[in-house]
């Protein structure tokens, strides 16, 4: 540790010259006028305490103290005076300047060392204190953020929930009504066979769009229960994708989209894992990639990232020339009750559950789930499971 600095002003030389005498364990400096004596206390290496004279030519003690204490750089350091004057007017007033102690000459050495001791250790205190007086401000500073912070998050996760059991309602309440409305109309002893026949597809279609989102509800449910887990099977990864692809091709062709499935070679046929969750997983994302999209075409996409002896690491890609997401809404779409806007939801229906199952399925199957996207440019979700390969003759 350093040893404390010292500043001893003073005109006359050998007053200088006692006290660097008396206090030789402290790192001294030393002025003979005030002028001299400000530029050290301002200096890069300022000193800790300050012996300061009264009596000097142009700028006497009482000026340099109280210059020194108007200065938000120099104020916090302690001045003793040491003078010859030693009448009680003139301690009070150098007292009064802001010194915390007043030494008349002559002065007796012990008595000195001992004061300016006291008046150091004193510093170190305050200053400590004032060092944890910053910290503890800091800390209060940063837990009334997080406060707020987890506040604001409370408060956006009620919302959001509010708003999911409103959209739950609209969402429930068309299919069952054209159900219902439906139903009541075949009925009628009269109805011609077109209509019925129309009925009946429509009350299907809402009976499996209904179905559709009680299923994805449920989903949610188990996974934030931790209920789901892995069934690994023995399937065929190619048939798989190609089921998929198949299954959403009539949508996107309604829609005037084309649908491809990119298969590399040396892809792996025969793989262990839960093939009913990758479906799951790979449903989700194509219905997305379908209900977003009005032009142009969606693909899937399959290589093999990595593999191991006894393990594949494969990477999924679905693409679409849709409408594409905000570089600052790529993060909330993962989350529970999220879709991009209001507009969108009314535009493409859905609960806004389906990236947030993805999110939960994925890491159960060692990947990672990630999107790269640009407004109005399409998007490529992309994830990654691990899956055991078929041994040989199995």
């Amino acid at each position: 540790m350093p040893s404390p600095r010292l500043l001893i002003v003073d005109d006359q030389r050998s007053n200088i010259d006692v006290l660097r005498d008396i206090l030789q364990d402290y790192d001294r400096a030393i002025a003979l006028n005030g002028e001299q004596a400000l530029k050290v206390a301002r200096s890069k290496k300022p000193p800790d305490l300050i012996l300061l004279d009264i009596m000097m030519p142009e700028m006497d003690g009482y000026e340099v103290c109280t210059i020194l204490k108007n200065d938000p750089a120099t104020r916090d350091i302690p001045i003793i005076f040491v003078t010859a004057k030693r009448e009680v007017a003139d301690e009070t007033r150098g007292l009064q300047l802001g010194a915390v102690d007043y030494i008349t000459k002559p002065f007796n050495a012990s008595i000195v060392r001992h004061r300016i001791g006291v008046h150091l250790e004193l510093k170190r205190h305050r200053d400590r204190l004032e060092e944890l007086v910053k910290e503890r401000t800091q800390e209060l500073v940063e837990a009334r953020n997080i406060a707020e912070s987890r506040k604001t998050a409370a408060e956006d996760g009620v919302r959001a929930k509010n708003e999911f059991l409103a959209i739950i309602s609209d969402e429930l309440r068309n299919p069952l009504n054209s159900i219902i409305g439906f139903s009541s109309f075949l009925g009628e002893p009269d109805l011609p066979q077109t209509e019925r026949e129309q009925y009946l597809e429509i009350i299907n279609g809402a009976s499996s769009s209904l179905l559709g989102l009680i299923n994805e509800m449920i989903e949610l449910a188990k996974v934030e229960a931790r209920e789901v887990q892995l069934q690994p099977e023995p399937f065929d990864l190619v048939k798989l994708l190609q089921g998929v692809v198949k299954e959403f091709s009539p949508q996107a062709e309604k829609k005037g989209l084309t649908m491809t499935l990119e298969l590399p070679e040396g892809l792996p046929e025969m793989l262990t894992g839960d093939a009913k969750r990758l479906q799951q997983v790979l449903r989700h994302l194509l219905k997305n990639a379908v209900g977003f999209t009005n032009h142009g075409s969606i693909s899937l996409a399959v290589e093999r990232q990595s593999q191991t002896e006894i393990e594949e690491r494969i990477h999924f890609m679905v693409r679409d020339t849709g409408i594409g997401i905000p570089l600052e809404k790529q993060e909330i779409i993962f989350q529970e009750f999220t879709q991009l806007e209001l507009a969108f939801r009314r535009s493409h229906g859905g609960l806004g559950l389906g990236l947030t199952i993805c999110k939960r399925f994925v890491p159960l199957m060692g990947g990672t789930l990630w999107v790269e996207s640009a407004e109005n440019k399409g998007s490529t979700f992309h994830f990654t499971a691990v899956f055991q390969k078929e041994a040989v003759g199995s």
